[in-house]
């Protein structure tokens, strides 16, 4: 039996003609070839390659209405997202709704009230991405220069008047941190996250994120490795789980883990519904100091970058305008061989041992986003990654039908 018979087995298993006839026909167009290294997809999974994970959500969010250029860097982001096994990947595709232009779409964004070492990006309801990319891209442009243009080690740009997700915030301080900058980023989102138990949802899930350049002392200058230059990123949200996490939670019509939502009372409930629409919330995580960090990333993601105000506005899902604040540092301006200092701490600290708790291997503490790169790098070995069948089925689904498939 080929290959190509034995696959179409496979597939014709599957219980969704939109999914097979979309397999069914990478078959019959392209050459396959069955990796050793590539290992069973987990139950409820299937392996896509990520060239065709990439290509079919961008065909997704065109049909949902943004242009090819809009379309082409959320499916970049959020495959970067799904390839390292991050919660802000393809899920996002679960509900395209979600993620489909506002009608209040106005263009690409804008460049507002700069200076040398500041800006302030409108997104005119462009894509949440689109925003957080141009406003940190802009911020590592204003310290990346140097000579009569050098404007000193620090920039900040901050986004306004977006209002769909802007993913990973790993992937923009990363982007900054390959270009030798500590990148610090902030964002806010509408109200889903309650700051005390049987409290009003006043937050939303408010990520920050923070990327460091970083070499490691057993590395020279031409090792271009994943490990030689990985930079050290630290990406969390504020909330104990992520919106899309809940609200793939309720469509899929499964309990939520435990301690992650209240019910309107204050307890803590399972049930997703409740959470979104019962007059429950998403819960902070570790109490009050998870609701502290919250505030402050709304104090600087929201009221700093000309977002929805809380109290201003009747609510920041109705305003639309959620916000994004990136920092961009120069450290060479401050410190010499900083990349190598920050790789002497990693090392540092990996090496400090009692890994029994810390989920890294052979005894060694395993760093933020270490286990991300090791996931990304061993997917892109192969070419592959497994996603969860339901959001592949919804991605194909909407390539070829846009909304009025969903």
């Amino acid at each position: 039996m080929t290959l190509s018979t034995t696959l179409k087995k496979v597939i014709t298993s599957y219980h969704h003609p939109t999914l097979q006839n979309s397999l069914l026909r990478s078959i019959s167009s392209t050459t396959l070839t069955l990796s050793p290294q590539l290992p069973p997809a987990p139950e409820g999974f299937i392996h896509i390659s990520i060239a065709q994970a990439q290509s079919t959500t961008k065909q997704a969010l065109q049909k949902i209405g943004w242009d090819e250029t809009d379309a082409s860097l959320q499916a970049e982001i959020m495959t970067c997202a799904e390839l390292c096994g991050n919660n802000q990947g393809l899920v996002k595709m679960y509900q395209p709704a979600l993620m489909a232009p506002s009608p209040d779409y106005a263009g690409k964004p804008i460049t507002e009230r700069e200076t040398s070492t500041s800006a302030v990006i409108n997104a005119n309801q462009s894509p949440g991405m689109l925003a957080a990319i141009t406003a940190a891209d802009l911020a590592a442009e204003k310290v990346s220069s140097k000579g009569e243009n050098d404007n000193g080690p620090i920039s900040i740009v901050s986004s306004y008047n977006s209002s769909t997700s802007s993913g990973q915030l790993a992937f923009y301080v990363e982007r900054m941190a390959r270009k030798g900058l500590i990148g610090i980023a902030f964002a806010n989102s509408p109200e889903f996250v309650a700051a005390a138990p049987g409290g009003e949802a006043v937050f939303g899930t408010n990520p920050l994120a923070v990327g460091i350049p970083a070499r490691r002392s057993d590395t020279n200058d031409d090792d271009d490795s994943t490990t030689a230059n990985q930079p050290f990123t630290f990406d969390m949200a504020t909330s104990a789980i992520a919106l899309f996490g809940v609200l793939s939670a309720k469509a899929k019509n499964e309990p939520l883990p435990p301690d992650v939502a209240y019910a309107k009372d204050g307890s803590m409930t399972t049930d997703a519904t409740e959470a979104l629409e019962g007059g429950g919330a998403i819960a902070t995580f570790g109490g009050h100091k998870g609701a502290g960090l919250a505030l402050c990333v709304e104090l600087l993601a929201g009221a700093l970058s000309g977002g929805a105000v809380l109290g201003q506005v009747e609510s920041k899902k109705v305003a639309k305008s959620w916000g994004h604040t990136f920092i961009a540092i120069r450290p060479e301006d401050l410190v010499d061989d900083y990349d190598e200092k920050v790789g002497s701490i990693l090392e540092t600290v990996k090496a400090s041992g009692g890994g029994g708790g810390g989920g890294g291997e052979n005894g060694l503490v395993r760093i933020p986003g270490e286990n991300s790169a090791k996931i990304a790098a061993e997917r892109r070995a192969v070419g592959y990654m497994p996603i969860p069948i339901q959001i592949w089925e919804s991605i194909v689904e909407t390539s070829q039908h846009g909304l009025s498939g969903k």
